[in-house]
Formats: C-alpha cells, structure tokens, sequence
C-alpha cells in the first residue's frame, strides 16, 4: 500500500512537471493574451480602428489608381454607401425621414460633407498619398475650434496652445513659401475644415436622430449633387475600373463601419491615435505603388501633427 502511495506522487509530480513546462506554460499565456483580448472593449476599438484605418487607405490607393473624375469616384463611394445603410435602416425599421427641426443642420452636414469628400478625392489625385492623408486628417482640430464658435462649446486655455504645433506641422508639409508647394494642399485643407463643419452639425443635431439616418441622407443628396457632373463619363466605363469604383465604395464602407464601431466600445482619446495609422499605411502604398517618398520637412510634420493630435485628444478627455 505504501508503495502504491509513492507511486501516486510521483504521477502528480510528472503531471504538475508538465503542467508547467515551457510549451504548456507557452500555450497557458496565449490563452490568456487571447482571453483578456476579446474581454476588453479598448481592445476590440483599437483593432476596429486598425482595420478602419486600413480600409480607408485602401480606398485612398484606389482612388488614386482609378483614372476617372473625382466626382465620379466620388459618386462611386457615397452610392454604396447608401445602398448599404438604407437595407440597414429597412432591416431594423429605423426611422428614414428626419424631424422637422433638424433638417436644416442635417441639409448643411450633407453640404459641407458633399464638399468635404470632393476635395478628399481631388488631394488624393494631386498630391502624394501620405501628405493628401496627413492634411486631410486635420479635421479634429478644426472641430474644436468650430464647435466653440458655432456651438459655444467652452475650450481649456491649454488646448488653444495644441493649434501651434499643428499650424507648424502644417507649414512643413505644405512649404507655402517653397518650390514644393503645392495649391492642392489647399483642397486638401479645405477638406477637413467642411469635414469638421459637418462633423459640428451632427453633435449639433445630438442623439435625436439615428446615425444611420445621418449618413443615409448625406449618402443620399451628395449622390444626387455628383451624379448629373458624373452623368456623361458614367456612360464611357468599361468593365475594369467599372469594379474600380465599385471597391472604392466598398473599401469605404468598412472603414465607416469600422471607425464607428470602435468608437462605440472605448473612449475616443483611448482610440483615436491609432486612426493615424491611416497615414502609415498610405505612406507605405504610396511608395510601394508610386515610389512617393515625402521629404524630411513632411515627415517631421506628420510627426508634430499626431503628437499634437494626442494630446488634444487627452484634454479633450478631461474636459468630459
């Protein structure tokens, strides 16, 4: 009996030896990585903007590879896009047609938003990808500034001192006073400011209506405004960059979906950053496709811009 008891422990001892050699150990620390991965939120938001992030720069390479009009590709984009949210909204039974006091912000979300896009795809055909990104990516500054202005929102003096290091990150890629300079900078710029506009008029519109009612009429009317420009070149496509714009209106689609989930499951100031990620990825198409390779100022302006754009995001989160 004695003997048959040592045997025992000796079995339990081989058995907990196992339990915690390296490859078990290994596999017992994936485990929980891979636990504690799918059981945080932030987690979760931060790869859905990855993918977000991924996505739109996809649809930035398209755009710049297809060889039609901007406000062609433009049409392409914003047609899937509502195609998409309108069987949403008649799946769930959501409420199509706004309320009367919100139509007007809700037309002007759709004017600066229409004008935002243009000017996005106009960037994209006209300057390196990874600047046309990084311009067009100011937007979150100029939200701030136009949600004091037009909603009266109160802003810390220390998020006034962010807009200097933006404006000179601006300057270094844009080089006004240079050879280099570019006027589609311009554009690109103009961009983010009607981006911004029709970002204010949703937080202006609040949680009265549903954002798939939002995007539904933006998708809606900036369809109907690009369509009749569009209308004689629509009849020349052939099939290869027909699919083009197919996959530019899809590409940009995911990203939407994306961006919007992430920022449904964290706090934006958690999430954010990785947003910026876009920029590194259309650096990388860019060059792998085009050979662009932005020039030092530009690089170091991407850097003063997303380093700025944390910190606003930061204040901002104290401020909540």
């Amino acid at each position: 009996m004695f003997s048959t008891v040592i045997i025992h422990v000796k079995i339990a001892v081989l058995v907990k030896t196992a339990m915690t050699s390296p490859t078990l150990r290994t596999k017992r620390i994936k485990k929980k990585i891979v636990n504690n991965f799918y059981n945080s939120n932030d987690n979760k938001a931060k790869a859905l903007m990855i993918l977000s992030a991924l996505s739109f720069s996809i649809m930035a390479a398209i755009v710049k590879a297809t060889p039609h009009s901007v406000e062609l590709k433009a049409l392409a984009r914003q047609i899937v896009s509502c195609i998409f949210v309108l069987i949403i909204i008649l799946y769930h039974k959501k409420r199509i047609i706004p309320l009367k006091k919100n139509i007007l912000k809700l037309m002007l979300r759709c004017v600066f938003g229409t004008i935002g896009i243009y000017y996005y795809f106009y960037s994209i055909d006209n300057l390196l990808l990874a600047n046309a990104s990084m311009l067009t990516r100011l937007s979150p500054f100029f939200v701030t500034l136009f949600a004091f202005i037009i909603l009266k929102e109160s802003i810390r003096g220390i998020t006034w001192m962010i807009f200097i290091p933006m404006l000179i990150g601006c300057g270094l890629i844009i080089k006004p006073n240079s050879d280099l300079f570019n006027p589609a900078s311009i554009f690109a710029i103009i961009s983010a400011c009607s981006g911004a506009l029709a970002y204010v008029m949703i937080k202006s519109i609040g949680k009265n209506e549903s954002s798939y009612t939002i995007i539904f009429w933006f998708t809606l009317i900036s369809s109907l405004g690009y369509a009749p420009i569009a209308f004689e070149e629509i009849k020349t496509l052939n099939g290869f960059y027909h699919s083009n714009l197919i996959f530019i209106g899809i590409f940009g689609v995911l990203g939407q979906i994306g961006l919007t989930k992430a920022y449904q499951l964290a706090k934006a100031s958690h999430i954010a950053p990785f947003g910026y990620l876009y920029i590194v990825f259309t650096g990388i198409i860019g060059f792998y496709f085009w050979n662009e390779i932005p020039d030092f100022l530009s690089f170091t302006g991407y850097l003063i811009i997303m380093i700025s754009y944390y910190f606003l995001m930061r204040f901002q989160d104290k401020e909540a």
